[in-house]
């Protein structure tokens, strides 16, 4: 079962759409240690193909103003419910990512983090890129892809959590 690992909704327990792959508990919890180290005063955080929102609430229940998009909508009335379960404010967008990213743009957002877990059939490296030409985040923020072990980025710093791996691209 997925849970909140740590914070303000911390223990509670998340319905996963069928659609979703959850990012791993290993790799939930060294994104979020690294991340209270760096941001110790928070910020924005964004979570693209939320899925179940296991990364975006854990986000939220870390005090991050967090921003979930999420296209499935199985996957969108669950993370309502789940944001309702946890009791925490986020902002849920049900647009594709490819929508939502120049529209995001072009108001101008802006994040500390941009957060992105496409499913892996997907040609990742392009998802990833057009991530990094949104420039939706801000100086000294960083973009995360998580993709398999298996793929490397000419890019970022990479760390490897079991078959899962994190870039990171700081801006």
């Amino acid at each position: 079962m997925v849970r909140i690992l740590g914070g303000r909704a911390k223990g509670v327990p998340l319905k996963v759409p069928a659609s979703a792959r959850p990012s791993p508990v290993r790799l939930r919890k060294a994104l979020f240690d690294y991340l209270r180290l760096r941001y110790p005063g928070r910020g924005r955080f964004l979570d693209l193909y939320a899925g179940s929102g296991a990364v975006g609430l854990e986000a939220a229940s870390e005090g991050w103003e967090a921003t979930l998009v999420e296209k499935d909508k199985e996957a969108v009335a669950l993370l309502k419910e789940n944001a309702r379960r946890t009791g925490l404010p986020v902002r849920i967008v049900p647009l594709p990512v490819e929508v939502f990213l120049p529209e995001a743009r072009a108001r101008g957002e802006r994040y500390t983090v941009a957060f992105m877990a496409p499913p892996y059939p997907m040609d990742l490296v392009a998802a990833f890129q057009a991530l990094l030409e949104s420039g939706l985040v801000e100086k000294g923020g960083l973009y995360i892809l998580q993709h398999p072990k298996d793929l490397v980025l000419p890019m970022g710093e990479r760390r490897v959590y079991g078959e899962n791996a994190l870039t990171l691209v700081e801006v």
